[in-house]
């Protein structure tokens, strides 16, 4: 799968950098260094420093724009919507900041512990930054000039799952406005690796399989983390949130609603 979609990736952007966690495979790593992607793997295994690692490459590429988004999400998005991905990358060239969520559909293809517990974290945090209605942070994907990338480094400090909810808090404090889409591209990742097995039980049961009471003890300790997260961020300094919501499309750049 990374082999036959890292090129359909590269001819939408102008570079990647891939940064993998301590457990990942040596062969993986080999693999993205061979295709020109890998960036290299933090000394901890913790989401935090993975994250600003892949950032940091990113600005080191020169790139006067960075999208952030998980590897398995991109590979996906670009293999089932890869217009709606170009259209994406269209729309963030005229914003300094976009940040992407899921649709209500892309969202619920989820398993019923990740979708209703981030559904209510999602909730808390537009609650918390004067929204009214839904917001979609927790993908998470965003895309910022090099400017703000850069001041999103110099103030994230989060080293677990608690950096899910730190960054829409330090995403409000860099003092744009944001813009703000919802893709259909985004629907669950996770299938694809597990192609075999689908077929084989069907996509309703297979997702059923993780509704199970140790996921809802992990994704309720999840949603618990972002919350902190949050609170520890918005704590630091004030934040002002002005929120400008766009309708994203396969066909269309920009439609404002």
């Amino acid at each position: 799968m990374i082999r036959r979609r890292v090129p359909a990736l590269g001819r939408l952007y102008g570079a990647i950098a891939v940064t993998t966690s301590p457990p990942t495979a040596p062969a993986v790593n080999a693999l993205l260094a061979e295709l020109g992607v890998y960036a290299g793997t933090p000394r901890t295994n913790a989401r935090g420093p993975l994250y600003r690692l892949a950032l940091r490459r990113a600005l080191a590429t020169g790139a006067d724009r960075v999208h952030y988004l998980d590897f398995d999400r991109a590979l996906h998005w670009v293999a089932t919507r890869p217009r709606e991905l170009a259209a994406v990358l269209r729309v963030a060239e005229r914003h300094p900041a976009l940040v992407i969520g899921r649709t209500i559909a892309a969202h619920r293809s989820h398993h019923r512990p990740l979708f209703e517990t981030e559904r209510a974290a999602n909730a808390r945090l537009a609650a918390r930054l004067g929204l009214e209605r839904r917001v979609d942070f927790l993908v998470p994907s965003f895309a910022l000039t090099r400017s703000l990338v850069t001041a999103l480094l110099r103030r994230s400090r989060a080293r677990d799952a608690s950096i899910y909810g730190e960054w829409p808090a330090l995403l409000a404090t860099l003092g744009v406005p944001l813009a703000y889409g919802e893709c259909r591209g985004l629907d669950w990742e996770t299938p694809d690796r597990a192609r075999a097995e689908v077929r084989r039980v069907g996509l309703t049961a297979w997702r059923h399989a993780f509704d199970t009471p140790a996921e809802w003890n992990a994704r309720r300790a999840m949603a618990a983390d972002i919350a902190r997260g949050f609170r520890a961020a918005a704590g630091r300094r004030p934040f002002s949130l002005c929120l400008s919501r766009l309708r994203i499309g396969s066909t269309q750049d920009l439609l404002r609603v």
